[in-house]
């Protein structure tokens, strides 16, 4: 491995990316593939755990830029169709079918077990040219006028590289951003979430069968419930952070159990069901960066922001990031200009696409949005809009834009005037329908 001995001005990379998961494995891919060197550093030891398995449609799209399409298709991971809404009582239940969504190319993704699926994106970013390292640990980054010197150590030894860019993409742990780029937490999306691995969890028929499937609570919260392969099952709830101090028990096992009890639909599902992992627990994931570039850094995925994980948007935003971060530093480095400026467009669209999706985000939790949320429009096209949101679509025409502005339109009026029944007051209906 090269080292800092040489004179402060060569370089050992063009770029270093500081994180092996989506964003730094999309980002470090399309850079190598544009012809530049491209070190990667990664803290853990591939395949590790790793929650967000529900991916969206519009990830294909980036599986196509980054040409690791053919590898994902290969890979045998479930496929998604659609994803079902449930009442907590299992009086309603709406299905987002992404073969109505409007505007998206293909509506069939993943279901994946991520340790697999970031392994696989990892070692397509090291076949398209870069150089990976595993079990290295980001320990500091010095700029000057003429590039960067990165520090870190692997089994013990500490080691340097000269390049002239870095990016963060080291998820929650920020090795960059949270020093440089301030980090701010979602004051409306304040939640935790408690999960983990089931089977004996029985599933619709047919397309359906490997559908996400999500169950509301009264209290602002709801479950998930994602089909990782043809017998396991990833169950998690979420809830607003000051509902889970009021109400959890000791332990994190006592307290899904204690969860799944009080939510009759979700209840239903998990009647005979055999937990087959550790539960773990996650909190305060919802935040945004006050910036998201620097001279010569920039952030990319969970470093820069993260949305709470209802429409499943992390890794899809993770690897457009990844995917845009190359694209600006690929020109940058032609231009020979590294400063923040040069990257200002890469900030304006990292920024717009989340708060695009975080108006949605934010919406499901609240009562009304729900409502309406719940109710199927076959005549204006609403309906399909909004399923297309679900699908990932985060550059939506005109016409779609215009219908999402009329859904939120009909949210704002049932906040004042029931023109939809209230979820949370419809009558028990029957169980969620189990096969």
């Amino acid at each position: 491995m090269p080292t800092a001995t040489r004179a402060p001005a060569a370089r050992d990379y063009d770029v270093a990316v500081v994180g092996g998961g989506p964003a730094g494995s999309a980002t470090a891919a399309r850079l190598a593939r544009r012809g530049r060197s491209v070190l990667v550093l990664e803290r853990e030891r591939f395949p590790r755990f790793h929650i967000g398995e529900s991916q969206l449609p519009w990830s294909d799209e980036v599986f196509r830029e980054l040409g690791v399409e053919p590898a994902v298709a290969a890979a045998g991971f479930v496929q998604k169709w659609g994803a079902s809404f449930a009442s907590a009582n299992g009086a309603v239940e709406q299905y987002a079918d992404f073969a109505e969504a409007v505007e998206t190319p293909r509506p069939q993704t993943y279901q994946v077990p991520r340790a697999e699926f970031d392994r696989l994106l990892l070692e397509h970013a090291a076949r398209a040219g870069a150089v990976v390292v595993q079990g290295a640990t980001a320990l500091d980054a010095k700029f000057d006028t003429d590039g960067v010197t990165l520090r870190f150590a692997v089994e013990g030894e500490t080691r340097e590289a000269r390049v002239a860019a870095v990016v963060d993409a080291s998820g929650r742990a920020g090795f960059l951003a949270r020093r440089l780029a301030g980090r701010s937490y979602d004051p409306r999306l304040r939640n935790v979430a408690v999960h983990a691995w089931y089977e004996g969890v029985p599933r619709l028929s047919g397309r359906r069968a490997v559908d996400i499937r999500m169950v509301t609570r009264p209290d602002r919260g709801w479950f998930w419930l994602i089909p990782v392969s043809e017998t396991v099952m990833s169950v998690g709830v979420v809830l607003p952070k000051d509902v889970y101090s009021a109400t959890a028990a000791a332990t994190l096992d006592e307290s899904i159990d204690h969860y799944v009890r009080e939510t009759p639909a979700a209840a239903a599902l998990l009647a005979a069901a055999r937990r087959v992992s550790e539960v773990r627990f996650d909190a305060d994931y919802s935040y945004e960066s006050q910036q998201y570039a620097g001279d010569r850094w920039l952030v990319a995925g969970d470093a820069g922001a993260f949305l709470d994980p209802i429409f499943s948007t992390g890794v899809l935003l993770a690897m457009q990031a990844g995917l845009d971060a190359a694209d600006a530093l690929d020109a940058a480095l032609r231009a020979g200009d590294l400063s923040r400026a040069r990257f200002a467009a890469y900030e304006s669209a990292i920024r717009s696409r989340y708060r695009y999706f975080r108006r949605f985000a934010v919406g499901f939790y609240d009562p009304p949005f729900r409502d309406i949320f719940f109710q199927k429009d076959r005549s204006l096209g609403i309906s399909r809009a909004v399923v297309s949101v679900l699908a990932g679509n985060w550059r939506p025409s005109l016409g779609t834009r215009l219908r999402l502005a009329a859904f939120f339109g009909l949210v704002a009026v049932q906040r004042r005037i029931a023109i939809a029944p209230r979820l949370d007051d419809l009558a028990p209906g029957r169980p969620l329908a189990t096969r």
